[in-house]
């Protein structure tokens, strides 16, 4: 290949930079993007079924063509379950705890399902380390009460910084269950959101109050949270009032969203260029939502 060199690379997308031979012998670089993403009905549920054909992906707002597909169901996570303990949760942490743990108990379904659990108040406290056994992780979640502040940034800063290993082939997932608002972290929004993307790793937001029930700051509060599920392919779930006994179905349904997603492909004929790309699939058919990374940015590895 004259004069050019394979080089990996690596965004919120899985992406990989290989010639392309043309028919004169003449080589250009593209680069491989895979996307991973899931699709949800008008009442919230996972829809099953679909195939290439139902989507267009639009990379800057270029369509591309999908060079593979599929659909991958059952599949083995590693979740990593981030708990709010600060003092603005008040009276509704032992039912998002309770709720939390009964969470825990159904997504670990088999030995290849792991998860941690971190908790977080003005600082961030590792619980319970990877496990596919949830006893000792429920144990020591029922221990904890409400103190200080809120250290949100910080505890999913650290957790997909230290926590999570690209060579696991399992789906990488975060599930934040808080009330809303940062207000001690060190980190910021961006270097959480990165630390995500690095680590190529889900954010799924569980939010302890129904959204009528929110002031001002935990509305601006959650409009923070809802960009960095979405730009991570994540989503955010609230309960449909401000009690907070209702979380039982939002984790219903975040657990049939974690085990389906469909994965998708794409080839763009240019290396990457360190530049913020948006991202943007289209179901054909009505009525579906797409939940998928909004951008990336294309980074040479080193």
């Amino acid at each position: 290949m004259p004069g050019k060199v394979a080089i990996a690379t690596s965004c919120v997308l899985a992406m990989t930079l290989a010639p392309r031979v043309l028919a004169q012998g003449e080589s250009v670089f593209v680069t491989l993007c895979r996307v991973h993403f899931t699709v949800t009905d008008e009442t919230g549920h996972f829809v099953h079924g679909l195939t290439r054909n139902d989507f267009t992906i639009y990379d800057n707002d270029a369509p591309q063509r999908i060079s593979d597909f599929s659909a991958r169901e059952r599949t083995p996570l590693s979740v990593a379950l981030l708990l709010d303990r600060s003092l603005s949760v008040g009276d509704r942490f032992r039912d998002a705890t309770g709720a939390a743990t009964t969470f825990l108990r159904s997504i670990l379904q088999d030995s290849r399902d792991r998860a941690l659990v971190v908790t977080f108040d003005s600082h961030v406290y590792l619980m319970q380390g990877w496990t596919s056994d949830v006893t000792s992780s429920a144990a020591g979640i029922e221990t904890l009460s409400p103190a200080g502040g809120t250290a949100l940034f910080d505890a999913l800063f650290k957790t997909c910084r230290d926590a999570f290993d690209l060579a696991d082939r399992s789906q990488r997932v975060v599930v934040l269950v808080t009330d809303g608002e940062d207000t001690t972290s060190h980190a910021t929004f961006e270097q959480a959101l990165q630390m995500a993307t690095l680590s190529k790793t889900r954010v799924y937001v569980v939010g302890i109050k129904g959204e009528q029930a929110m002031s001002p700051r935990e509305l601006s509060g959650r409009r923070v949270l809802t960009a960095l599920a979405d730009l991570s392919g994540g989503r955010v779930f609230y309960p449909g009032d401000q009690d907070s006994s209702h979380l039982a179905p939002v984790f219903e349904a975040l657990q049939d969203e974690l085990r389906n997603e469909y994965d998708a492909s794409y080839y763009r004929e240019s290396p990457p260029d360190g530049s913020f790309h948006r991202l943007r699939i289209v179901a054909g058919l009505r009525g579906l939502t797409i939940h998928a990374p909004t951008g990336y940015v294309g980074q040479r590895l080193r």
